[in-house]
């Protein structure tokens, strides 16, 4: 491999990781094959290392931890609700933006099209919106892993994330909605019942699900490797 290479894949590596093993770990990756496998392979348990560090490690996050400890509440509850709200506000205004630019003269930007950057633009701003509650969720999954924090605030953060995500419908008219900060507005419903279950509660409890998962996966790892 590529001396240059290998040593920007150790980078990737957490500092107290590189200290222990940096050195012996770069000189194996120049005299390995190098390829798109192995770096990718590479790069993968680097961020399992940075999620999951290695026993023994002293991992340096005084200040992230403080935080965690003395504003729990910020960091897994008013923190994803701003960046869901700033993704969402995003996502919008690409809806907006494109509805202008591409179809001026549509009373919604929700009309079938053919043109491939109406398509790829528009596409940008769904994927952002229905995206966000996603990575959102893994992210606190993730630090409550990392900071071996009790379910309950992980809970606080993914609760609230998937009832939101779940029950926000955006509707963009210029007749159906005239008052709609640029004619797009957005509410949040329950919606129809399927078999006494309504549409929300469903679409809640899988986004919720979906991100439960790195939690979920982290805690039997964490609970695996006690029992070893």
């Amino acid at each position: 491999m590529n001396p240059r290479l290998a040593h920007l894949l150790v980078r990737l590596y957490p500092h107290p990781w590189r200290e222990r093993y940096g050195v012996e770990f770069e000189a194996l990756l120049q005299t390995a094959c190098g390829g798109l496998r192995a770096s990718a392979n590479v790069v993968w348990s680097a961020l399992c290392e940075r999620v999951f560090p290695t026993p023994g490690l002293k991992v340096e996050q005084r200040q992230f931890q403080s935080l965690c400890v003395r504003a729990p509440w910020a960091m897994f509850g008013l923190g994803p609700l701003f960046l869901l709200a700033v993704a969402w506000f995003v996502a919008l205004l690409i809806l907006w933006s494109g509805w202008k630019i591409f179809l001026p003269g549509a009373d919604t930007p929700f009309v079938p099209t053919d043109d491939m950057r109406e398509v790829c633009y528009f596409n940008i701003g769904r994927s952002l919106y229905f995206g966000a509650p996603i990575l959102i969720g893994w992210g606190i999954g993730l630090v409550a892993i990392r900071q071996r924090s009790k379910a309950f605030w992980p809970t606080v953060g993914l609760v609230p994330i998937a009832l939101i995500a779940g029950t926000a419908q955006v509707h963009a008219s210029r007749t159906a909605v005239p008052v709609g900060l640029g004619h797009i507005s957005m509410n949040f419903i329950l919606g129809h019942s399927v078999h006494g279950v309504p549409d929300g509660l469903l679409h809640v409890l899988l986004i919720l699900s979906i991100t439960l998962l790195p939690w979920v996966v982290g805690r039997l790892q964490k609970a695996l490797y006690l029992s070893t």
